[in-house]
């Protein structure tokens, strides 16, 4: 339950900051955003209608709200809304920045010569300002950045839709920090947001001024985030952990659960009266094991607040694979790793708990594969790169440089190995964290799925995060087939 209040305190707490940071609602221009998440999802609802209401009443500023065509995502055509818009604030969840970083590598993979260097020059210059002004950088701009900006960086961003963008913003699921790299070479800066609808949305926000690839940035104003170490029969037994000197910190000690507090927080799980006192109870049990008594809400996501107070999401609790030694394996890091070695993969999703080894469903990219829809069998994408000669699913599936390719991946991830996954950054760079420390988080077989995952067929939210236990019971007969196979590529039967 959402109370008015929850939402207004959450809007003025993010127009504070984004106001402070990045200029937002300070003039002298009106600011604009797409919309085009469901309005019934509190992302969509604070975003695209709260935050509009909230800006033009309470400063000089109005803020206005395109609607994008409810088939947009599905036909691939969100980037002519966003050229019509020019946003000043986007929120994209992962999957949409994913698609957009993925079309420009692919046209980026066509120019030859002399503008293949140029735009690569121009690229270089962008990602070392972003890196620069990640937090502890020194905040240094290359010599070059103005030029390469005004010839090729500004196109760029204009042929997006995203040259007049203040606040580009993702969240309700993790994003990859490669994806995040990618956007810093086109001189776009993403910031991770995180929170719950149970929180009203964000509690936590990345911007220009403070962020730091990996981390879902610092806890907004007015809002309280510390990690607890909770007991697992009582929300209200629980000791704060210390904080984390860095955010690559492998000490087990400071993780914990993720809890928020603050004027945003919920006020419970709504019971119906007409279900009986037995459902009444039920429901205020489920409130009272989420919101603990002094206030705060559990997360169930696993994580690490730092001493610069950057908060980082190591882990979801209910997704750890507890391996036969019982190792705590956080399967988002080790997937995402996989994906950032091989630009053909769209989704890993691993398999392990309380089995011998891990195994892997992979799905590829794909032509219509926007998370709503499957998509089709053609390959899209950086698949198409992969192998040019085979241009279906169902070919690569059979095909030996397609096998080889994602085995490659699977190696490079599982030979990455001095450092705990559970300390990895939610996705980086192939080769830029350290992932398996042992043969407990490794992945000993594979299988390509013909199709890829999605809302339609039950296996996305609305916003596009796995839903894990659906994804392996239905998949469960092809999961057996490859604990019971001896190979490491399992080839997909029905």
């Amino acid at each position: 339950m959402i109370s008015h209040d929850n939402v207004v305190f959450e809007v003025c707490s993010f127009m504070k900051i984004a106001g402070e940071h990045m200029g937002f609602c300070r003039g002298p221009n009106p600011e604009r955003i797409l919309s085009y998440l469901p309005l019934s999802h509190v992302a969509g609802l604070m975003v695209d209608i709260a935050f509009p209401v909230v800006a033009s009443a309470t400063t000089s500023i109005y803020a206005t709200t395109f609607f994008a065509r409810s088939y947009d995502l599905k036909q691939g055509t969100l980037k002519d809304r966003l050229c019509v818009a020019r946003p000043t604030a986007f929120l994209g969840v992962p999957l949409v920045w994913e698609k957009i970083a993925d079309r420009m590598r692919a046209l980026g993979a066509k120019n030859k010569g002399m503008k293949k260097a140029l735009v690569t020059w121009a690229k270089d210059q962008a990602l070392a300002k972003a890196k620069s002004h990640q937090l502890a950088g020194d905040g240094s701009t290359p010599l070059g950045f103005g030029f390469a900006d005004k010839l090729v960086l500004s196109k760029v961003k204009g042929a997006l839709g995203l040259d007049q963008l203040k606040l580009g913003l993702t969240g309700a699921a993790p994003i990859r920090v490669d994806t995040l790299e990618f956007f810093g070479s086109l001189g776009i800066q993403v910031n991770e947001t995180y929170g719950m609808s149970e929180s009203t949305g964000g509690a936590t926000i990345s911007t220009s001024l403070v962020h730091l690839w990996g981390s879902c940035g610092f806890q907004l104003p007015g809002v309280e985030v510390k990690a607890f170490k909770v007991d697992p029969e009582d929300v209200n037994v629980k000791t704060e952990c210390p904080l984390a000197n860095a955010l690559d910190s492998l000490d087990e000690a400071c993780q914990g659960e993720l809890c928020f507090r603050g004027r945003n927080i919920m006020m419970g799980y709504l019971a119906q009266d007409e279900l009986g006192p037995e459902h009444v109870k039920e429901i205020e049990g489920k409130t009272a094991g989420t919101i603990d008594k002094e206030g705060w809400l559990h997360s169930g996501d696993k994580g690490i607040v730092t001493t610069k107070g950057m908060v980082k999401v190591t882990g979801r609790y209910k997704e750890l694979i507890i391996g036969e030694g019982g190792e705590n394996i956080a399967p988002v890091p080790i997937e995402d790793h996989i994906k950032a070695c091989c630009d053909g993969i769209n989704e890993v999703l691993m398999i392990g708990d309380k089995r011998k080894f891990n195994v892997a469903l992979i799905t590829l990219k794909a032509v219509g594969a926007n998370g709503e829809t499957p998509g089709t069998n053609q390959l899209d994408a950086g698949a198409v790169r992969v192998n040019p000669s085979v241009k279906t699913i169902t070919e690569a599936m059979d095909d030996q440089v397609w096998i080889e390719t994602i085995t490659a991946a699977v190696q490079k991830t599982n030979a990455n190995g001095k450092a705990p996954a559970l300390a990895a950054a939610r996705g980086v760079a192939c080769g830029a964290v350290r992932v398996c420390p042992n043969n407990a988080f490794k992945i000993q077989k594979f299988m390509v799925l013909p199709t890829n995952f999605s809302e339609e067929q039950g296996f996305l939210t609305p916003t596009k995060k796995m839903k894990r236990p659906v994804v392996e019971k239905a998949f469960l007969k092809q999961i057996e087939m490859m604990y019971k196979s001896a190979d490491t590529y399992v080839r997909y039967r029905d």
